[in-house]
């Protein structure tokens, strides 16, 4: 089956200079659809038509958009996803406000290329008609339409169409769209509305990927999940659509009013909506500069929201664009490499446009406005993604979520993470959604790590809280990881499930001794550890610490699971038990001799059993022989 390239272009230029005539002419399509648009002769809504193109090469979709002034952002969201211009002036008019402010938008989102119309060629004599041509082409030059062609045309009389129509569908054929196969798809709403028999329809451009009939997709606002009941391109019914086609979607599960105008369809995934974007700007030439505290529109695709200004960076020497961080009002859907337009509010004015550089940055300081100067463009996808892995400092992020902050499925970066690793600047930790680390994250873990364990001395860490101190969460890989290289780089040593300092020598502190001081004095009378830090006027977790440490340094006992002892406690009772005499003895026999309470004697004579001092027959007990028994110093 041959392939037929999607090509969209946009209709610019006054009010009244014919757009709407002129893609009627040229496609048999009237694009007015409301009443009013009729009566009044002038577009109110964006309106859309097809160009069928004889050769078969290319899909032309028109985009008409309105060329009243309160109506420019209605023009923005028709110019999303573009690829050529169609500027219209009237020859007996001439290059007028909204010409301008057309162009230099077009310029602003990156637009190049197209055809200029130079309309209602019939009302003016042919030397007037060739000044225009000249004004338009010193007025067009070093801009977005720079060498396009300009063809005088008039829609009543039919005059150039034809020509118009070649010069067109050349541009179309000369339209290169890089491909980009691990995008997901995306749409902005630009209409939406009922059919009977369809219920909710929305239609836009698509900008990224592909869409398949009874595929679920996300729509937001307002955020929910819904299913592609039907598609349509140009009122053709399909199966399937993709990047660059103007496309209707019929959507199951969720109603027209739901879906505000600037909505966008993507295909489900974990994408992010932001109320923060980091812009590179270029202003207009007569725009002011940019200061904080300012509140624009800010036109992206089909959305408008109000901007704050939070920061702005100045431009550096020989450069014209400027970087600023702007708060919006209400959350939007965006992406590196989206383009935007800033509108001042009163009175209604363009002052400037640019790209979108990062959707992730929290408020800045004044202090660190570096951090907005140093964004990498987002064509250097490689430093815009390391830029990004550094940011997450040592809690890194995974494979998924670093792709969704780009617009890009997984696999869309795994090749580029893959050449950051073998370059040493990031760690990726294997499993199914690979971790990334930035490398120097680790030298920093490494010092917090050393510092905290050496503060901790005896009582040490267990890993969670050691993960904790250290502000390291999930995933269980990550710290894995880092516990292991703490190990393995002689930072840390573990004991039980404890990590201390690899150089410390346990137990040394004033603390410790005064502890195992007060267990060794209290001998069979013992605390609990609440009573001992009671006593010491210490921390209870300190001294609890300590305790789990004493006994696993075999300096304490645990008996029975309840009552702890000195180590030298049981001893005198082992030495006392061989310079009894008494082979056999029961447990009254054994509390008389120690002064034991039965709660206590218990206890001690099974943890004696377990030692193989003594060994239980029936009610009694047998002192073993000492060569089958512990040794033990006195």
């Amino acid at each position: 089956m041959r392939s037929v390239k999607a090509v969209v272009f946009a209709t610019a230029g006054h009010i009244d200079h014919g757009k709407t005539s002129l893609v009627h002419a040229l496609t048999g399509v009237w694009c007015d659809r409301l009443k009013e648009e009729q009566e009044r002769g002038i577009t109110l809504v964006l309106g859309f038509a097809p160009l069928l193109d004889p050769e078969g090469d290319v899909e032309v979709s028109f985009v008409d958009v309105p060329g009243h002034e309160r109506l420019v952002h209605t023009m923005v969201a028709g110019a999303g996803g573009v690829d050529r211009a169609l500027l219209v002036v009237a020859a007996n008019e001439g290059i007028m406000p909204q010409t301008r402010e057309h162009v230099a938008i077009l310029k602003l989102l990156g637009i190049e290329g197209g055809v200029v119309a130079l309309t209602k060629a019939d009302l003016v004599a042919r030397s007037q008609l060739e000044e225009r041509q000249r004004e338009l082409a010193t007025f067009l030059a070093n801009g977005p339409l720079a060498s396009a062609p300009i063809i005088p045309c008039s829609s009543i009389t039919g005059e150039g169409i034809q020509e118009l129509k070649a010069a067109i569908l050349h541009q179309a054929r000369r339209v290169y769209r890089q491909g980009e196969p691990h995008r997901p798809f995306r749409l902005a709403v630009d209409r939406v509305f009922s059919l009977p028999g369809a219920g909710t329809v929305v239609t836009g451009t698509a900008r990224w990927g592909e869409v398949q009939v009874g595929e679920d997709v996300w729509v937001f606002p307002p955020g929910r999940g819904v299913r592609v009941r039907s598609l349509q391109v140009h009122s053709q019914e399909r199966q399937h659509a993709t990047a660059g086609e103007r496309v209707a979607l019929a959507l199951a599960g969720i109603k027209v009013d739901e879906i505000p105008r600037g909505a966008q369809v993507v295909t489900l995934g974990p994408w992010e909506p932001t109320v923060r974007l980091a812009l590179e700007v270029t202003l207009l030439a007569e725009a002011p500069a940019l200061v904080e505290g300012q509140r624009l529109w800010l036109h992206l695709l089909a959305s408008r929201t109000v901007a704050t200004v939070e920061r702005v960076s100045p431009p550096r020497a020989g450069e014209k664009p400027t970087r600023a961080l702007v708060r919006l009002a209400k959350p939007i859907l965006a992406f590196p490499e989206d383009r935007v337009i800033l509108r001042r509010m009163t009175p209604a004015a363009t002052v400037g446009g640019g790209v979108v550089l990062d959707t992730s940055l929290p408020r800045l300081s004044r202090r660190q406005l570096g951090i907005l100067e140093k964004l990498p463009v987002p064509s250097h996808r490689r430093e815009l993604l390391l830029a990004m892995v550094e940011r997450t400092g040592r809690c890194g992020m995974s494979r998924s979520q670093l792709a969704a902050r780009l617009g890009f499925f997984p696999e869309g970066v795994h090749q580029t993470l893959g050449e950051l690793e073998a370059f040493g600047h990031i760690t990726l930790l294997p499993g199914r959604d690979p971790w990334a680390l930035p490398c120097q994250a680790l030298g920093e873990v490494v010092a917090e790590a050393a510092k905290l364990l050496k503060e901790k001395g005896e009582l040490g860490l267990s890993a969670g809280e050691l993960m904790q101190a250290l502000h390291l969460g999930k995933p269980k890989s990550l710290r894995g990881f880092y516990l292991q290289k703490l190990l393995a780089q002689g930072v840390a040593r573990e004991e039980n499930g404890r990590f201390f300092a690899a150089n410390l020598k346990p137990l040394t502190s004033p603390l410790a001794e005064k502890v195992e001081a007060m267990y060794r004095q209290a001998r069979l009378s013992a605390p609990s550890p609440e009573e001992a830090a009671a006593q010491l006027s210490a921390p209870p977790k300190a001294v609890e610490g300590l305790i789990k440490l004493l006994v696993r340094e075999g300096r304490l006992v645990r008996v029975g699971g309840k009552w702890i002892l000195h180590r030298h406690v049981l001893d005198e009772i082992v030495t006392s038990l061989r310079r009894w005499g008494v082979e056999r003895f029961d447990v009254a026999q054994f509390k008389d001799r120690f002064g034991l309470t039965r709660k206590l004697a218990i206890p001690i004579l099974e943890w004696l059993d377990s030692q193989r001092v003594t060994r239980r027959e029936g009610n009694f007990r047998r002192l073993l022989p000492t060569s089958r028994g512990t040794s033990w110093s006195g």
